[in-house]
């Protein structure tokens, strides 16, 4: 085991939450959209963010940690705009946090397991940021 460091407990942990917000982003978002592509890859974020819930949990247990409980206001935040465009470009926002967030991590000692999952979240943040965006400017330019 890698020794406890608290601060990247507190760091695994402060993302733990601004994921567990995401779930709950993605979950909301899907509701205003009919089904098809759009909904899907909505779906898709869902279930990235919830997966990175769980590669966050093991990454405090692996380092000796409690996980945090709850989540932060993130999806409070989203849903309280009014427009999809206005929503999608704040979660756009929110996964560039997240992967700010995760290179500080990568670049401290932590368990190899832990360093795998973590460059696998951000690849799926980098890619749903991507998403995020190109759907923001279709939206915008339809009017």
């Amino acid at each position: 085991m890698i020794r406890m460091s608290d601060e990247n407990v507190a760091r695994l942990n402060e993302l733990l939450m601004a994921e567990r917000a995401g779930v709950e982003v993605g979950a909301a978002l899907k509701k205003n959209v009919p089904k098809g592509f759009f909904r899907n890859h909505l779906t898709k974020i869902e279930a990235d963010e919830a997966v990175s819930c769980a590669v966050l949990e093991r990454g405090v247990r692996a380092l000796g940690g409690v996980p945090a409980a709850g989540q932060n206001d993130f999806a409070e935040k989203v849903m309280a705009l009014p427009t999809l465009a206005e929503r999608l470009d704040l979660l756009a926002r929110g996964q560039a946090w997240v992967v700010k967030r995760i290179d500080v991590l990568l670049a401290e000692p932590l368990a190899e397991e832990t360093m795998s999952e973590l460059h696998e979240m951000r690849k799926e943040h980098v890619e749903n940021i991507d998403w995020c965006n190109e759907q923001v400017a279709e939206l915008r330019a339809e009017g």
